[in-house]
């Protein structure tokens, strides 16, 4: 819950929310926002938005299961089944924030996280996929939000029942003999995996002829990522859409957050409840990311509002993320806390200028190497921002777009050569933040303290049969407050 004590007096939230402009009708009619205005053109206050669409067609299901049942079906995994969540995974995915469940069911709430119960997926075609749910009421509630449009064909099946004999029961009529589960181990944020050992336990118990096996190749084999994780990194055109819907958002909240300190922001907390509340207002869901420091990175406040001051000289750096259906698509654009004879603006200048430029060469690099791997842009993005001046850069520089930690590949110049995720091959269909973050050499620039800032824009980028392109519409130029 988001205390708005925090706020003072500093600003009210009309002011915060100024600037924002909504015009909704579900996802395909999100209004674009132009970040970087010139000085003193304020946009139209906000209205509410129409509520998000809850779902994909069946259509995008028929994809994604397609999908994910041809990688099943290769000879390094020959699944006969999934089972993706566990019997504790809640309403709002707060125990199990990861979402490979609500990627095959659609069922889930306003967190990352998945359904409310295990889901069986089978790998022939012609068998239903099976969500198990704690409570039976929760169907009614699905069903009048758009999910009919995957269980009217019978594809999807919601049952209420205790989870281990309910799936025990459903592998067994499948004649399954060897099962993946998903997130039993293996992702950079959960080594570990979220599969409640008592569970598993159980359902070995119940199946003692089943083999069990997990479907995460983290550090394993990127070229190979498993049968969830590697369907989800390819979007379809829906899923393509909903990206550039979060994108022109999350550009709204670099909006918002320039209009904010034109209206008299004090603190960081006014700048995050602006970019908050535009985004929330944009797409009726919770943002995915946001994050915002002053004078150091964008994620080193972890996505918490802080007292933290503002004053001229300063660069605020962020991390953004809209969510629309559940998928987030970040971007960043640093920012300069002043006008271009403020002291720092020449370093940030500088600094901001070689960013951009790495995200033109990305572009350009994945348009001229097709086949080419996340670990080798990676290395061209580092070798050229060194060649500009740049002192080596680190941070994450490819995040990509999704639900949860099936938002990869995500990795930076410390993965390289680590197989972790670097080896995975950059193909049509991938949409992913590529967001440079560094700082100028002391010998060819100066920053006005003791060591040189670190700046950072980001950029979503969609992979096309044509080539890759840019998402968002803003210009990726310097921006100032003033």
């Amino acid at each position: 819950m988001v205390d708005k004590q925090l706020i003072g007096n500093t600003m009210s939230r009309r002011g915060l929310l100024a600037g924002v402009a909504v015009t909704t009708a579900g996802v395909s009619a999100v209004a674009p926002f132009t970040a970087g205005r010139a000085a003193g053109a304020e946009p139209a206050p906000s209205s509410s938005p129409d509520l998000p669409l809850a779902t994909f067609s069946a259509g995008e299901r028929d994809r994604r299961w397609a999908a994910v049942r041809e990688i099943m079906a290769q000879p390094q995994w020959n699944l006969d089944a999934i089972v993706a969540g566990s019997p504790t995974t809640d309403a709002g995915g707060d125990n199990l924030p990861v979402g490979f469940d609500r990627y095959l069911t659609q069922v889930g709430g306003a967190e990352d996280g998945g359904a409310y119960g295990p889901v069986v997926f089978p790998r022939a075609a012609s068998e239903p996929v099976d969500l198990i749910v704690q409570d039976d009421g929760s169907i009614d509630f699905w069903n009048a939000r758009g999910l009919d449009q995957w269980t009217a064909d019978g594809g999807l099946a919601i049952s209420a029942g205790d989870a281990v004999p309910a799936v025990a029961a459903r592998l067994s009529a499948l004649g399954a003999t060897r099962v993946g589960i998903a997130e039993l181990g293996g992702t950079r944020f959960n080594p570990l995996g979220f599969v409640p050992a008592r569970y598993l336990d159980a359902l070995r118990a119940a199946l003692p002829g089943v083999e069990f096996v997990g479907i995460e190749n983290w550090e394993v084999d990127p070229a190979d990522p498993g049968p969830l994780a590697a369907s989800a990194m390819v979007k379809g055109p829906e899923e393509q859409a909903v990206a550039r819907a979060c994108t022109r958002a999350s550009e709204g909240a670099i909006d918002a957050i320039l209009s904010a300190v034109r209206h008299g922001a004090k603190r960081q907390v006014d700048l995050w409840y602006a970019a908050y509340f535009g985004m929330f207002e944009q797409t009726g869901e919770q943002p995915t990311r946001l994050s915002i420091g002053l004078d150091i990175p964008g994620n080193a406040t972890f996505g918490a509002p802080t007292g933290d001051l503002l004053s001229r000289g300063q660069i605020i750096s962020e991390e953004i993320s809209a969510r629309v259906q559940g998928y987030g698509a970040q971007v960043n654009h640093s920012i300069f806390v002043g006008n271009t004879r403020t002291p720092g603006y020449d370093y940030y200048e500088a600094a901001v200028t070689v960013a951009i430029q790495a995200i033109e060469d990305a572009i350009a690099f994945i348009n001229a190497n097709p086949g080419s791997t996340t670990g080798e842009l990676i290395t061209d993005y580092a070798e050229k921002a060194q060649a500009r001046g740049a002192a080596p850069p680190g941070g994450v520089v490819v995040h990509t777009d999704g639900i949860g930690s099936l938002s990869r590949p995500r990795l930076g110049t410390s993965q390289l050569g680590t197989g972790q995720d670097d080896n995975i091959v950059i193909v049509p269909g991938m949409a992913f933040d590529f967001k440079p973050n560094l700082s100028m050499r002391r010998d060819v620039i100066q920053d006005v303290g003791a060591t040189n800032r670190r700046v950072q824009v980001g950029e979503n980028i969609l992979v096309t049969e044509g080539g890759a392109v840019r998402l968002g519409t803003r210009k990726l130029v310097p921006l100032l407050t003033h």
